[in-house]
């Protein structure tokens, strides 16, 4: 088949979906007047369709999972290419600035397959649930509390099931070696479609997850730069995305997601379309079944239950009585037997049981242990500025800790974080991170040094100049140096191990690095006559 046939086919369908879509607007306006009004709605309507238009909302339904599958498949146009005359220009707009954007990454996401593919289908679907927000707004006046209104909220809902998702496939597949990152970039990035809830300045919001998406990809780029160029391209279709995605807000939503003074309540809208989708409730059993009987009563007079233990006899009585024997007191305990001395029966140290001289003791309660980590109160999240200290505490799977209002004196103090990105900006004195685990770290410029202590599993990446970098008790890291920190930062490096450093490659395009490790065996001799210590690094070669 054509592709213009195809076209075709795909114009015919969102056709009909729109007048679809209409209809159902038209019966769910007749029901809102009255209960009688809306039972003459259910006669004025089409052969076929019920008062609520579910018989309409299933053709729609099963024609927009088919469009929604093509174009994932890279298969038919978008719906830019089709799209109805009754579109308001910001979904317009849309469709110009993002369909082929994302027609580039589902094809190459599909080329790469596997994971990526799979992830490709979520960040269309994902997309596509912000353009049905964006033609919602443009037919609807804005909630009277705005973002933080329930019916803003059910607004969302769609897209951050598609969010969660995406999330989702790439903490499932941690084990994954080979394309972790390209899950990561995407679920670093996708993010950006939260700019609907962002004001007043949703453009920056974007830029920032552009960020770190690039974090990852330019991982990618590293990888595969010299094994197969499909992933290069892929990681800049989906930074291309995010870059579109800011020069359309810029445009059509400068201070928020746009809607329309004179359009109709939101609420309505959400009800309308959502009365439509959600199946009738089952039929209520016959008036002439019996209800089930009700459940036995519970007989407490009865002695099969588990009886009460018994209270000791004799209780605090008979304990002072046993204390006002005096000495007498000692007179019940037993002789120990020399076949139950360990030092005298040497058996009885490889097992560790003394036999009992007697019927069987009770075994002693077992001493109380220390709660599990995982059952310890865990103590509040922190980013707070103190005098001219930055204090970011206690954090965990935080990957969006942005500390932007910063200035030239200031110093990060990072500590006891896990599983997060913090990217700090603008010029500062120094940054430390202590006891964090699997925490990555963007810096803009150092004055003074970056110190890094019992830090496993850890990822800097120095967009300008950072003069020293100490390192002690960190295991598994990654250093990414800029030009200018290849030529003029300093590394102090103790009791540490698996520690890599890319740099620039010389020559090389944007993003290609070389990654150099760091040594971890020096073998030391003692000069002339064992006067001074002279230290070398120990090479292997094969």
């Amino acid at each position: 088949m054509s592709g213009q046939a195809i076209n075709s086919i795909a114009t015919i369908i969102k056709r009909l979906e729109a007048a679809t879509s209409r209809l159902e607007d038209v019966a769910a306006a007749q029901l809102s007047g009255s209960s009688q009004g809306g039972s003459s709605a259910t006669a004025g309507l089409a052969p076929g369709t019920g008062a609520a238009g579910t018989t309409g909302t299933r053709t729609r339904s099963g024609t927009t999972t088919s469009i929604d599958s093509a174009v994932a498949g890279g298969l038919v146009a978008s719906p830019s290419t089709s799209t109805a005359a009754s579109d308001p220009p910001a979904v317009t707009a849309w469709d110009d600035y993002l369909d082929h954007s994302l027609q580039e990454y589902t094809s190459l996401s599909e080329q790469i397959g596997g994971l990526v593919a799979q992830q490709a289908t979520h960040v269309v679907a994902t997309f596509k649930a912000q353009r049905d927000l964006i033609k919602l707004a443009a037919h609807s006046a804005k909630p009277a509390e705005g973002t933080s209104s329930p019916v803003f909220a059910k607004l969302l809902k769609p897209l951050q099931e598609e969010l969660i998702k995406v999330g989702e496939l790439r903490e499932k597949n941690r084990g994954e070696k080979v394309l972790f990152n390209h899950l990561s970039a995407v679920s670093e990035g996708i993010p950006a479609v939260g700019w609907v809830a962002v004001e007043p300045k949703p453009g920056p919001f974007v830029s920032e997850m552009k960020d770190s998406a690039q974090f990852y990809t330019n991982r990618v780029i590293k990888d595969f730069k010299e094994k197969d160029r499909s992933h290069v391209e892929w990681c800049r279709s989906f930074i291309k995305i995010l870059e579109v995605l800011k020069e359309y807000i810029m445009k059509h939503h400068t201070t928020g997601l746009a809607w329309n003074p004179k359009g109709g309540d939101a609420a309505s809208y959400v009800d309308a379309s959502s009365t439509s989708s959600v199946p009738p409730p089952p039929p209520a059993p016959p008036a002439d079944v019996p209800a089930p009987p009700p459940p036995p009563p519970a007989d407490f007079g009865s002695g099969s239950g588990a009886a009460t233990p018994a209270a000791p006899a004799g209780g605090m009585n008979a304990l002072f009585s046993q204390l006002n024997k005096g000495e007498g007191v000692t007179s019940g305990l037993k002789k120990v037997d020399a076949s139950q001395m360990t030092h005298k029966n040497p058996a009885l140290r490889g097992t560790g049981e003394v036999p009992s001289a007697g019927a069987g003791a009770k075994p002693s309660p077992p001493a109380a242990g220390s709660k599990p980590a995982a059952l310890r109160p865990k103590k509040a999240a922190k980013t707070a500025l103190e005098g001219n200290k930055w204090n970011v505490e206690n954090h965990e799977d935080n990957r969006s800790i942005v500390i932007d209002a910063t200035e030239l004196n200031h110093t990060v103090n990072i500590f006891n974080c896990k599983n997060c990105v913090i990217q700090v900006k603008g010029k500062i004195n120094a940054v430390s991170m202590v006891s964090c685990q699997k925490t990555s770290l963007l810096l803009d410029t150092l004055v003074s040094s970056l110190e890094l202590t019992s830090s496993p599993s850890f990822t800097i990446q120095i967009l300008g100049l950072t003069p020293m970098i100490i390192l002690d008790s960190c295991d598994s890291g990654q250093i990414y140096l800029s030009q200018q920190g290849v030529e003029r930062s300093e590394l102090v490096v103790s009791k540490c191990s698996a520690i890599n450093v890319s740099v620039p490659k010389v020559g090389g395009e944007e993003g290609e690095f070389t990654e150099v490790a760091l040594p971890e065996q020096i073998k030391f001799n003692f000069g002339t006559g064992g006067v001074g210590l002279k230290s070398e690094v120990v090479a292997h070669t094969g």
